[in-house]
């Protein structure tokens, strides 16, 4: 099995009516444990158990930097970041989930459900890193 990504039914709904802009804050919310719902509108809605911060893990996680969200044929875009890393610190950062969400949206919206295909740890010192695809994190259609 491989890691996976899925977008929650109101994710290109979300970009065409312009509610998602490149320039809005999106993070990437790790989790121990979650469970995906496709029609999820709030991150509160999101079951789960958020990473332990304080181990170089924030609560809400980490901002993607360099977002964009570009055309790829008349009605597909695809929505891209830097790749994350997080070193962890006075314990492991481990997570077996994440949820891609916009912060800048009060509902803070999720926006892709990610399994990592069982639990990912980093210990004291090293990285978590999530490299995401050369060909972008996810593309969706808006027509």
């Amino acid at each position: 099995m491989a890691v996976t990504i899925t977008l929650y039914n109101h994710t290109a709904k979300l970009f065409a009516e312009g509610a998602n802009v490149p320039t809005d804050t999106y993070k990437v919310k790790l989790y121990t444990v979650a469970t995906f719902n496709a029609t999820h509108t709030t991150l509160a809605g999101v079951g789960g158990t958020e990473a332990t911060t304080g181990t170089g893990y924030t609560a809400g996680g980490p901002s993607l930097a360099n977002v964009a969200v570009t055309t790829v044929t008349t009605n597909d875009a695809r929505f891209d970041a830097d790749d994350v890393t997080l070193t962890a610190s006075g314990g492991s950062i481990t997570a077996s989930f994440g949820v891609i969400y916009n912060d800048t949206d009060a509902n803070d919206p999720p926006l892709a459900f990610i399994d990592f295909d069982g639990s990912q740890s980093a210990g004291a010192g090293t990285d978590f890193k999530i490299i995401w695809d050369a060909n972008g994190i996810f593309s969706f259609t808006v027509a």
